[in-house]
């Protein structure tokens, strides 16, 4: 009786290492699948009225009539423009302002970026394929995930303005700005007080009317006076 060998397959165990990769793919910034509309919205905020809170009836009469431009409040709540119950923060009323307003997102962007902005002094300004590097390296998921997180990057950013908000400076947690203070203090400096004593030898041998156009003249090259101004 001819013997029937028998294979035996090893069970394959999952190991932690194999979980905690898995684990790292997860996406880790907010992205919406939608960037264009997050784009147009973070345009309309200043031109709009601000509404109590957001919804897709508010969304709709803003004209974003697509189911998937839901998926822009989550990304809007994660930066602070919105809180949790998707009503507008503080920060989203100093971002509607037409002047200045952008100033406001850079330093909510440089947090929520934050591994980013220590890679790159300017990450909104790197190349595709650069960006496409430090997504790679900081978050995971899928190809058409991550493509998302930087596509909602760039639209952030494009409504964000790092430079004004670098040569304002910083807003302190009194609310005082920096850089005014120094020019306040510019301002407030005491003049040193300079006196000047001017030693005039004239000719004896001139007539009185000589003599006046001579001090006219001296008042006019250098005191900037015109005949007949008080001293």
């Amino acid at each position: 009786m001819a013997s029937k060998k028998i294979s035996m397959t090893k069970p394959t165990v999952k190991s932690a290492g194999a979980t905690k990769q898995r684990a790292d793919t997860d996406p880790v910034f907010p992205y919406t699948n939608k960037p264009g509309s997050l784009r147009r919205f973070l345009q309309e905020v200043p031109k709009r009225p601000k509404p109590a809170k957001f919804d897709k009836n508010v969304l709709k009469s803003w004209g974003f009539t697509d189911t998937n431009d839901m998926s822009i409040l989550r990304v809007l709540k994660a930066v602070g423009l919105l809180g949790s119950s998707n009503e507008p923060t503080s920060l989203y009323t100093q971002f509607m302002s037409m002047n200045g307003g952008a100033a406001h997102l850079a330093k909510p962007m440089r947090e929520l970026y934050a591994p980013l902005f220590t890679a790159s002094h300017t990450p909104y300004k790197e190349s595709s394929e650069t960006l496409k590097n430090l997504f790679n390296i900081h978050s995971g998921g899928s190809p058409k995930t991550l493509e998302f997180q930087i596509q909602t990057f760039k639209a952030l950013a494009e409504s964000t303005s790092f430079e004004q908000a670098a040569i304002s400076g910083e807003v302190s947690a009194n609310g005082i700005n920096s850089s005014t203070v120094s020019v306040t203090n510019t301002q407030i400096e005491t003049p040193v007080p300079v006196h000047i004593n001017l030693h005039i030898h004239l000719p004896d041998n001139k007539t009185r009317r000589d003599y006046e156009a001579i001090i006219e003249d001296i008042g006019r090259y250098i005191f900037g006076k015109n005949s007949g101004e008080s001293n």
